[in-house]
């Protein structure tokens, strides 16, 4: 006979006091379970780029640095008011003329008048060449020694030119002989420089400079020039 105080196979002990057995106990060891992502629909915001907004930055600066050199050469042309020279033809001969067979020997001799109508820059002249033309047909030129001009100085010029037995075409040719049977010959008169204004120790940057005495009239016999000095025009 089996004793009845025995606890039987399979059911839960109970204690004599009547109160649950107590939870099996756990592992000292044993390591909760963590979520590798605690926040999983949580993303981070990318990475923001960085070079836009340099760029943007530096565009601004050079647009506000140009914007700021513009306005400081505004004040000082302003100021100074730089004034192209005027040039003049004081005097224009022609001698030793002989045009046939579309060959042409002659000799010009120019006289310039150069003043400069600025107060507070002087000028400085390079690579000056003049030039004769019949009409618009180039004949000759000559170069003439760089210079410079000071404020409000004024400056003659003298220029030679010439032809030596040189080939000219037939209708040139034709065209000065019957203007000289006429009593007079027309001649243009051209000049290119390369200029620069000068301010106390500051120095603009050279330009051309170009000058055109148009239809200077010479006397058929004696081959000088008529009607007194004659303003050019300058560009």
């Amino acid at each position: 006979m089996q004793d009845s105080s025995r606890p039987v196979t399979g059911y839960p002990v109970h204690n004599v006091n009547g109160c649950a057995p107590p939870p099996p106990a756990t592992s000292a060891t044993a390591c909760p379970y963590v979520h590798p992502n605690p926040y999983p629909y949580y993303q981070p915001p990318p990475p923001q780029n960085q070079r836009p907004t340099f760029f943007r930055l530096f565009f601004i600066a050079m647009a506000i640095l140009l914007f700021m050199f513009g306005i400081i050469l505004l004040i000082f042309w302003l100021v100074l008011r730089p004034h192209l020279p005027d040039f003049s033809i004081q005097s224009l001969s022609l001698s030793n003329f002989n045009a046939s067979n579309q060959r042409v020997t002659a000799t010009w001799n120019a006289q310039f008048q150069v003043s400069n109508p600025n107060k507070k820059l002087a000028i400085t002249y390079a690579d000056v060449v003049s030039s004769v033309f019949h009409k618009d047909y180039f004949l000759t030129e000559t170069r003439i020694v760089p210079f410079s001009q000071g404020t409000g100085d004024v400056r003659t010029l003298d220029a030679s030119f010439s032809l030596a037995d040189s080939f000219v075409e037939g209708k040139v040719v034709d065209a000065m002989n019957g203007e000289r049977t006429r009593g007079e010959v027309k001649f243009n008169v051209g000049m290119v420089a390369d200029v620069a204004f000068r301010y106390s120790g500051w120095r603009g940057r050279r330009r051309v400079l170009r000058v055109w005495c148009g239809d200077v009239t010479l006397a058929g016999s004696s081959g000088r020039m008529t009607g007194g000095p004659k303003r050019c025009l300058v560009g």
